[in-house]
């Protein structure tokens, strides 16, 4: 695989993976259709349960970590996860970690 991969949580059945075009589009990916390893994969998915198990789908600015520990805990996860796709997928694919849309939504 050769591109951009960007790791970036949305919630509800979204796999945390984007490919971006040569425009700059986002279009959500599964592990498997860009070559992740099962263990990654696995990985990648806990990761993404973390994320939509603080889901407030009445309030989506409510969807926060119970406390800063658990949050920086989380998003650490998220930068190593963004490292080990980065080498499992090799020089030829950048991958970024990008949080903003969460961020956005929840006011920070």
């Amino acid at each position: 695989m050769s591109g951009l991969i960007v790791v970036a949580p949305a919630w509800l059945g979204q796999s945390g993976l984007w490919l971006t075009d040569a425009k700059g589009k986002r279009k959500p990916v599964d592990a498997e259709d860009v070559g992740l390893s099962e263990a990654l994969a696995d990985r990648l998915e806990a990761w993404m349960d973390e994320f939509d198990a603080i889901y407030d789908e009445d309030n989506e600015s409510a969807s926060v970590f119970p406390d800063e520990v658990q949050r920086i805990k989380w998003e650490a996860e998220g930068v190593a996860i963004t490292h080990a796709i980065s080498v499992e997928l090799g020089a030829k694919t950048l991958v970024q970690y990008d949080l903003s849309e969460w961020h956005k939504k929840i006011g920070r």
